[in-house]
């Protein structure tokens, strides 16, 4: 029996109604959006089989989570983080799309200062807006339940702006890091399946992998739905290091010393994952119940299956 989503018109992300002060920020990390092929040495005799070693999301993964970032944001409101070395291929998959703002990165420096540097600039031109970050490549099925999801995580961070949220999702195999135990509904929240975080667990045994697969516990799609200055407070106190280097850009955007400012800053940034905020205890949790999360792991059995 394939469960549904109830559907509520103000949560429906294609019914037109959604807020005109959301953004959409997808960073697409420093890989190309076409999977390079490996040089491991390929059989000479046999049946032909898929190409190993692929160091990025298929084309089709990358193309459905520009798709569903610009059908989430007003047109022009999607901003692609993209690195200098990357922007030409990146351009090319974003042709299709309606046109938006890019933020093109010296070098790459992480996912925190991926997702920092253009949140900065939303929170400059409107800090009351909502941002949903997407990140290029998102492993989930089903379109539509994903969209009205993240429709409904929109409408809970209007109604509780002091509330940044973080996606989390069934995985189809018991994954490695991730994992988010869901506790007590937030308050305000508990019609739209809003959640506290009772904890989050990374360095979890093979056991404790299995028993939370068997509870059916949640991991992060790395998916953040927040109120632009909210979110940016908090990776301010998550990621300090980050929030300081760049802070020096904010007066300077929009302005011509900001290429030369962004070059220097970004010569020296350390480079820093996004794990400290995704752990932050703020964070309240939206499952997708019935939209199943593709493990890295198991996407790369089935490659070498195939």
């Amino acid at each position: 029996m394939i469960a549904r989503v109830p559907f509520i018109p103000q949560l429906d992300a294609r019914s037109g109604a959604q807020p005109s002060r959301v953004w959409a920020i997808v960073p697409t990390g420093d890989a190309p959006p076409v999977p390079r092929r490996s040089h491991h040495r390929t059989r000479r005799h046999g049946p032909a089989r898929r190409p190993r070693g692929l160091v990025s999301a298929p084309t089709p993964l990358v193309r459905c989570t520009l798709e569903r970032a610009s059908q989430l944001a007003p047109a022009g409101q999607m901003i692609t983080v993209m690195t200098r070395r990357r922007a030409q291929a990146w351009e090319r998959e974003l042709a299709a799309l309606p046109p938006g703002p890019r933020v093109v990165q010296p070098v790459y420096r992480g996912r925190a200062a991926e997702i920092l540097l253009p949140l900065m600039k939303i929170v400059r031109q409107d800090p009351a807006a909502t941002v949903i970050v997407l990140p290029a490549g998102q492993r989930l099925d089903h379109d539509a339940r994903f969209l009205r999801y993240v429709g409904r995580a929109v409408w809970a961070v209007a109604m509780r702006p002091d509330v940044p949220l973080v996606v989390g999702a069934q995985p189809d195999a018991p994954a490695a890091e991730g994992w988010i135990e869901p506790g007590a509904p937030v308050e305000g929240l508990e019609s739209l399946g809003v959640r506290t975080v009772r904890r989050f667990i990374d360095a979890a045994s093979p056991v404790e992998r299995r028993r939370l697969f068997e509870v059916s516990a949640l991991v992060s799609t790395s998916i953040f739905v927040a109120r632009a200055d909210t979110l940016l407070s908090l990776a301010g106190r998550a990621l300090p290091e980050v929030r300081e280097a760049l802070e020096p850009l904010e007066d300077a955007f929009d302005r011509p010393e900001e290429p030369l400012l962004c070059e220097a800053i970004y010569e020296c940034m350390p480079q820093v994952g996004l794990g400290p905020l995704q752990r932050a205890p703020e964070l309240a949790v939206l499952a997708l119940p019935d939209v199943v999360w593709r493990t890295p792991e198991a996407e790369s059995l089935q490659l070498l299956a195939s």
